[in-house]
């Protein structure tokens, strides 16, 4: 009798402990994949619990977008192309959606410019004005780098949630290890003249100048996770 009563102690710890686990544990599987996007563009996402508080997880994305910038009075249409791959850690405190998340990310970070001639058919360049029969047509990128570290905080309740499907909003910054470098090319007769070259390289250095908050990128995501 006193076995009987040792074995049903066991059996009742046993079935608590487990029940204690299903709550920190969500229903189902620790792998889930996702898409979602942000000012990082389309994203598509794969995780995986690995501990009560602590989710990993890959992500790749992909942002093209056109706009224009000016500087200096210039007018530049810009070509924003991001294609970048991350790998994330998100820790969840208190074993539910909200989380601190940290990584980094990796891949092409460019913008590519392109000067707009004016109705007159010249460019401004630091001011000067040159007839685009000279100067041709005036190009560049902005470089912001092949990689850099990313921090953020949010909601994530994919796996912290009785249902498979799950919702993430994460707002953070991808951090630079310098201000975006840039670059100017002019492609006329007259490219390689001094005070053309001296022209170029000042609007460069205004261009750096003025993309320098684009360091801290702002990187803003909302997403649809589903955990297998």
């Amino acid at each position: 009798m006193k076995k009987i009563k040792q074995a049903a102690c066991g059996l009742i710890y046993l079935l608590c402990c487990n029940g204690a686990l299903a709550q920190t544990i969500a229903p189902g599987g620790r792998i889930a994949v996702g898409a979602g996007v942000g000012t990082t563009g389309v994203h598509i996402s794969a995780s995986a619990k690995v501990s009560r508080k602590l989710v990993l997880r890959a992500q790749g994305a992909l942002l093209k977008f056109n706009a224009t910038l000016n500087s200096n009075d210039v007018h530049y249409k810009g070509r924003l192309d991001f294609n970048t791959g991350g790998a994330f850690a998100d820790w969840h405190p208190g074993e539910n959606g909200w989380l601190l998340s940290a990584g980094a990310v990796a891949g092409n970070r460019k913008i590519k410019l392109s000067a707009t001639p004016s109705i007159t058919g010249s460019i401004k360049i630091n001011g000067v004005v040159y007839p685009v029969t000279e100067v041709g047509g005036v190009t560049g990128a902005a470089n912001f780098g092949s990689a850099a570290p990313f921090a953020g905080f949010g909601w994530d309740n994919t796996h912290y949630s009785s249902h498979h499907f799950g919702v993430r909003l994460v707002a953070g910054a991808i951090i630079g290890p310098h201000t975006p470098s840039v670059s100017l090319t002019a492609t006329g007769p007259f490219a390689n003249n001094a005070s053309v070259q001296s022209n170029l390289q000042a609007e460069q250095a205004s261009l750096t100048h003025d993309a320098r908050d684009l360091q801290f990128y702002p990187a803003i995501e909302a997403g649809l996770n589903y955990r297998f």
